[in-house]
Parts: C-alpha cells; structure tokens; sequence
C-alpha cells in the first residue's frame, strides 16, 4: 500500500508541484523560448505590466472569465440536476438517453471544436439556414454578441455528462420513502426538490460546483479552437496560451498570467469549497 502512495506522490511531485515551480520561476524572466534570444530575471516586471497599460488585457480577461466562469458553472449545474431527475429511470430510453449525454465528454476538445465551427459556419451551417428562415442572421463564433454564450454553451454542452451522472448517483442513494411520505403529506413539487433533493445531494452538488468551478477556470483549449481568443472570449487562460505562443512568445508575461489564475482559481475555489463541505455537515449531523 505504502508503495502504491509513494508512486502517485512521486508522479504527482514530478508532473504537478515541478512544473508549477517552474512557471513560477519562468514568470521571473523575459523568456521567450526563441533560439538565440538571451534570457534575464526581470523579477515582478511581468507582473506589474500585467496590471498597467504596458501590456493591455489583463483587466478584459479577468471579466472574460469571471463571465465565462460563473455562466458555466450554474447553467452546467442546473441543466445537470434536470437531466439527471428526467433519466434517472432503468429503462432502455433513458440508458440510451444517459449514453448520449455522456458521449461528448469521451470526444476530443478538438473535435468538438470542429463539430460546432461546422453547424455555426455563418455562410451554410444549419443554424445559418435555420435562422434564415426568421431573417436573422449573424457571424455567430466571429460576432462580439454572440461568440461568448456560444463558447460558453459549448462548454456546458461537453461536460453535462458527467454532471448529469454524479447527480443521478446522489439522486438513487436517497431513499424513495421520503418522496412517498412527503407526497402522502402533501407537500408540492417545488417544496419537495428545496426540502429534501437539494439538502441530500449536498455532497453531489459539491462535487459537480467545485469541478464546474476548476473546469471553466482552466479552459484554453476548447476557446482557442472556436474563437482563438477572439470576440470577447479571450479569458486568462486564453490570454496566457496566446501571450506565451502568439505572435509574441513571450513566455515569461504568459508564465505570469498563468500564476495569476492559477491563484484566482484558488480564491474562489477554496472560500467554495468551505461553504460547501459545512453544508454537507449541516445536513449531516
């Protein structure tokens, strides 16, 4: 056992705390990974620049994410805890449904990518057409209005899976006789889901909002196939990949931001995750 422990501390030393220690170390610099290019500490210049004129952005891209962050987490959620009260039945239907809702999660970000560039594609993509036909039309992932609910329904859209499973787990472990004395006391609907699904799926809930918290605050990948960036969608992580390996590789100020959500994720997850764990022992003691 203890073997098995010192092998996964020693991966997660050597492919986790190393690498982020040396992020640490490369914001430091003026690094650009360019051959020939010399390289010297700057120490907290990246950082200053960061929250001055010298390198605009930085204040967009807090927006950006805090927007993109919040939307995903709650849309991800509630959609989540709806599908998962309407598949929560064994039957073949519902397997199938469950199947199709997870199955974006095992796709590749770029192939999702893909997939939605294509049915958005402004000049004959079905969503084109179909608004066609209502006279609307727009440039969809290219507009400044649109590109952001886009990429952030696409976000929800791939992972609701595995929120949708984790909600249908917590949903079965609460036993059916409290549903069946609550309705034989006449309790409604609404009262029943704020009274007894919500308070016992505390930790379920937990689980899905730290996840939806840590997932959207770490997108790049999936941003940078649909929009690169672009149209108001240019979160930290965005601005951080397109700093370090844009036009202008610099990844000393790309390292820099990188930190810079790294600790924001930390401010809000960990104040969350408090409130979350003493909700769960509220309910359970």
């Amino acid at each position: 056992m203890w073997s098995g422990l010192l092998l996964g501390l020693a991966a997660y030393v050597l492919f986790g705390l190393v690498p982020a220690a040396a992020n640490i170390l490369v914001s430091l610099t003026n690094y650009s990974g360019l051959a020939g290019a010399s390289t010297s500490f700057t120490w907290f210049a990246n950082y200053t620049a960061m929250l001055t004129t010298e390198r605009p952005g930085f204040v967009s891209g807090i927006i950006a994410t805090v927007i993109f962050v919040a939307a995903v987490t709650i849309l991800q959620n509630a959609f989540g805890l709806m599908l998962a009260h309407r598949l929560l039945g064994n039957t073949r239907l519902n397997s199938f449904l469950r199947l199709l809702v997870f199955l974006p999660i095992v796709l590749g970000v770029t192939v999702v990518g893909l997939v939605w560039i294509l049915v958005f594609n402004p000049l004959e993509g079905p969503a084109a057409s179909l608004l066609g036909v209502f006279g609307i039309h727009s440039a969809f992932f290219g507009s400044a209005t649109a590109a952001m609910p886009l990429v952030i329904g696409v976000q929800i859209w791939q992972n609701l899976g595995f929120s949708t499973l984790v909600f249908i787990g917590g949903l079965r472990a609460i036993n059916p006789d409290i549903y069946e004395a609550a309705s034989l006391d006449g309790v409604s609907a609404w009262r029943r889901l704020r009274r007894i699904t919500l308070p016992l799926l505390a930790p379920a809930v937990s689980v899905n909002l730290l996840l939806a918290i840590v997932g959207a605050f770490t997108t790049y990948n999936l941003i940078y196939v649909l929009t690169d960036g672009q149209n108001g969608t240019d979160t930290l992580g965005m601005l951080a990949f397109n700093s370090a390996f844009g036009t202008s590789a610099d990844l000393g100020y790309g390292a820099a931001v990188s930190t810079a959500l790294f600790i924001l994720t930390l401010i809000v997850a960990i104040p969350a995750m408090i409130v979350l764990r003493r909700r769960e022992r509220r309910m359970f003691t």
